[in-house]
């Protein structure tokens, strides 16, 4: 009798890919399904691994989660913005250079123009190059460059630029020159609108993909035999499998698997990650941001991100509070001291919203997301290529952000476990 086909990993492309295999076991090493996109309760409020919001542009993809979700919250124009240095500047801050002083504004103007001229045509090798060649010299060091330091916590010179679609933006320089001048309507980013539960946190929009499904949770897998197609898992499970799909993090994958070859294991080890610390924070006092979510800039403040949980789900919060959800970036070989990180950034949003944390905070709550996002390297993409080759011919299909370790949005992660759950059941057994 032939094994159920069994996916790895139940996040958005394990869900998507046990839609296409009917019969299919799933393995989560959590003791709950929804992987990234789990919401966790704190405080009677629903809080997110990250800065979660559905910006998807297909209509059908939106109206399933509607369905999903029951009542949802629609933005048809988000409120986002940039603290640098004491200023609070409108997202994106090429578009808007007139929010900074006159010497500034010059400046950046100036070195964008010179950019344009200068490397007009030129391929850039590396992310901070492209983000030199956009926006020139000012903007890439003292925006670009601060952030990156923060988000990615990686040099830009040693980043690709294959993860950029959809996420920045290409200077256009007629709208740069008008926000320099003149209030920009921002339009241009994928953000610009976006849907949100209003109960149960970004996972209601996903929960009912689990339905009627085998997902077996607690089973962290420890040991990948490609050759006698065995797994087994940390609580002594065992399965036999004939079509495998794995969405879990691929050197984590790689470590386990007993037969890959040395230099494919040295291919894997080159992958790395950041982790996140989110720090969610109820304060009795009302709107005291009128955005949506912003970022931080600057270095001496750990939080790089934001979102005010309070504007976007009024429903999903206590009356008269302002609830944040600030996220604190490390590298994969960076520890994460969350009592003390989330001290600092609770003074750290007190200082730039105007609250007192000893007087007018409620509630604390922390989140460790031991996997935020692959840090796309140069070399990554040659690096999963052939790690992805290897495990094909041995049975195992690599599918989503952690399985192919690369960026996608969560319904491109839903819709590339389904992808490869056809592929899987359209070739040769």
């Amino acid at each position: 009798m032939k094994p159920p086909p069994i996916i790895l990993g139940a996040g958005l492309a394990g869900l998507g890919a046990a839609a296409e295999l009917p019969g299919a076991v799933v393995y989560e090493a959590r003791d709950h399904p929804g992987g990234h996109v789990w919401s966790h309760r704190q405080h009677g409020v629903c809080f997110d691994e990250g800065a979660h919001i559905c910006h998807a542009r297909s209509p059908d993809w939106r109206a399933q989660l509607s369905g999903h979700a029951g009542r949802v919250v629609d933005i048809p124009q988000s409120r986002v913005a940039n603290w640098w240095h004491g200023l609070w500047l409108t997202y994106p801050v090429q578009n808007h250079l007139r929010d900074l002083p006159p010497d500034l504004r010059i400046r950046a103007l100036s070195d964008l123009v010179s950019a344009q001229v200068e490397f007009r045509g030129r391929a850039p090798a590396n992310y901070g190059e492209w983000v030199r060649f956009q926006y020139g010299e000012f903007l890439a060091e003292r925006f670009y460059r601060e952030y990156t330091d923060k988000y990615w916590r990686t040099p830009m010179e040693a980043m690709d630029t294959d993860w950029l679609s959809g996420r920045l933006l290409p200077a256009h320089v007629s709208r740069i020159v008008h926000g320099a001048i003149a209030p920009l309507d921002e339009k241009q980013s994928v953000f610009s609108s976006f849907l949100y539960p209003e109960q149960g946190g970004f996972y209601a929009f996903f929960k009912p993909f689990t339905a009627g499904l085998d997902i077996r949770t607690g089973a962290r897998l420890v040991a990948l035999d490609a050759r006698a197609r065995t797994l087994r898992f940390a609580d002594g499970r065992e399965a036999d499998f004939g079509r495998l799909i794995s969405t879990i993090p691929l050197p984590e994958l790689a470590s386990v698997t007993r037969d890959l070859p040395d230099g494919l294991l040295r291919h894997a080890r080159l992958l790395r990650h950041t982790r996140m610390l989110v720090v969610n924070v109820l304060i009795a006092r009302p709107a005291l941001s009128p955005w949506h979510w912003f970022y931080i800039y600057d270095p001496d403040i750990d939080v790089a991100r934001v979102k005010v949980m309070s504007n976007i789900t009024a429903a999903g919060c206590p009356v008269g509070t302002t609830v944040l959800q600030a996220e604190i970036f490390r590298r994969d070989d960076e520890a994460i001291d969350a009592s003390g990180l989330s001290r600092v950034a609770v003074r750290d949003l007190g200082r730039l919203l105007g609250f007192d944390p000893d007087r007018d905070v409620t509630g604390v709550g922390t989140i460790e997301v031991s996997h935020a996002y692959p840090i796309p390297l140069l070399g990554r993409a040659g690096a999963v290529a052939a790690l992805a080759q290897w495990y094909a011919d041995h049975g195992v299909t690599l599918a989503g952000l952690y399985g192919r370790w690369k960026y996608m949005w969560s319904d491109e992660a839903y819709q590339a476990g389904r992808a490869a759950a056809r592929a899987l059941t359209a070739s040769p057994r």
